[in-house]
């Protein structure tokens, strides 16, 4: 008796996937597998592949700032979804959605709260803040609002 080669698991499951007629599910898998490189480590922080339907992919963004960001960068997120994801499944248009996103996406993109004034010599906390003349307007508002 001669044995099969075997197979990975990833493409047995994208043809029984296509065997219910529901390749879409697959190809959402690999979309959000693929989510921090397609779309940037900062976005993928704050939105998500949600649903594919009819060529049209819904993406949940975390606000409406976020929604809105990403309709004005609509063309370019949709071809580098192209390039990466390649035709198998046609996108054809992005749809962007405002909700919560899920549990492990949401606890990865909130970072642990600290406390609100750090003692030593930054008490306001800014000296994660990059740009110096930010960190003098976040510094010149905290002090004023005290």
């Amino acid at each position: 008796m001669k044995r099969k080669e075997a197979a990975p698991l990833s493409s047995v499951l994208s043809s029984f996937l296509e065997s219910l007629r529901i390749p879409h599910v697959a190809f959402l898998v690999s979309l959000r597998k693929g989510w921090p490189e397609i779309a940037g480590p900062l976005v993928s922080r704050n939105a998500i592949p949600l649903s594919l339907r009819n060529g049209v992919l819904t993406i949940v963004a975390r606000n409406h700032a976020w929604a809105q960001e990403l309709q004005m960068s609509k063309t370019t997120l949709l071809s580098r979804i192209r390039e990466t994801m390649g035709e198998r499944i046609p996108v054809n248009d992005l749809r962007f959605a405002v909700g919560p996103l899920a549990p492990a996406e949401e606890a990865e993109a909130v970072p642990p709260e600290e406390s609100p004034l750090p003692a030593g010599p930054d008490p306001e906390g800014l000296s994660a803040v990059a740009d110096p003349e930010t960190r003098e307007s976040l510094r010149t508002i905290y002090r004023r609002s005290r």
